[in-house]
């Protein structure tokens, strides 16, 4: 009888099937490219901005595209093809199967991202011709992205792992883009200073400030992982939730 892979690279092959997956990645190498262009454009004048602004394009372009086309109907996927009755006669737990499949989400993400934004800290590097400055901001900017990748993958899979297209869809941007609007009413209920709670996109933006500025942002990078963590800990929930509900 044929061996299983083990639950995370189950997970992460599963991920990186489809279309819309592919599309992202080659999107996210096309990123890539085109932060290698801005860099030898900008030169040393604004080589320090490259990593930070080319981390945020991997992630909230390709990145959310991957997220978005790997996580969709997973779940759904899973217990219709029979994936989900194949782990389980085999062995696998539930729990062990909710972290294969997230996993190899969040791996996926780290691996796509972290990669494009490498390329991007190099070429800013270069074209910055070194230095402490440039080197920091790639370094944040390399962070940004895998906090981006350890966030948003468990998040897309518990938003959209058992719904339809559109409903999944619409929950995603209920959860990472709707707090973000309402964030000017909702920092007045936290102490003054904490707008990193706020959102998930805020608690991103704190960890790379935190990790640029870890003297002046520190304090708001650890409050923005605690609230992350928490972020990740209830999808992880809501996943096992749905992969309990296909063995029942």
């Amino acid at each position: 009888m044929a061996r299983l892979p083990a639950p995370l690279a189950l997970g992460a092959w599963l991920a990186a099937r489809g279309t819309l997956a592919t599309v992202a990645v080659a999107i996210i190498g096309l990123e890539a490219l085109g932060a290698v262009v801005f860099a030898v454009a900008v030169g040393a004048r604004r080589a320090t901005e490259v990593p930070t602004l080319s981390a945020l394009a991997i992630a909230w372009g390709g990145g959310i595209m991957l997220a978005f086309g790997a996580a969709l109907r997973a779940i759904r996927a899973d217990r219709e093809e029979g994936i989900a009755a194949l782990v389980q006669a085999r062995g696998v737990t539930a729990g062990a199967y909710v972290r294969g499949r997230v996993g190899g989400l969040v791996f996926l993400l780290a691996v796509a991202m972290g990669g494009a934004t490498l390329i991007a800290d190099a070429a800013a590097f270069a074209a910055g011709g070194g230095g402490w400055p440039v080197l920091r901001a790639g370094v944040a900017a390399l962070v940004y992205v895998l906090a981006f990748a350890a966030t948003v993958g468990p998040v897309a899979m518990a938003a959209l792992g058992a719904r339809t297209r559109a409903g999944g869809y619409l929950t995603l941007l209920g959860v990472l883009v709707l707090p973000e609007l309402v964030a000017p009413w909702t920092s007045d209920l936290l102490p003054s200073g904490w707008t990193e709670l706020t959102s998930i996109p805020f608690a991103l933006g704190a960890v790379r400030a935190g990790v640029a500025h870890p003297m002046t942002a520190g304090a708001h990078a650890a409050r923005a992982v605690a609230g992350l963590a928490a972020v990740v800990a209830l999808s992880l929930l809501v996943v096992a939730a749905r992969a309990r509900e296909g063995r029942a």
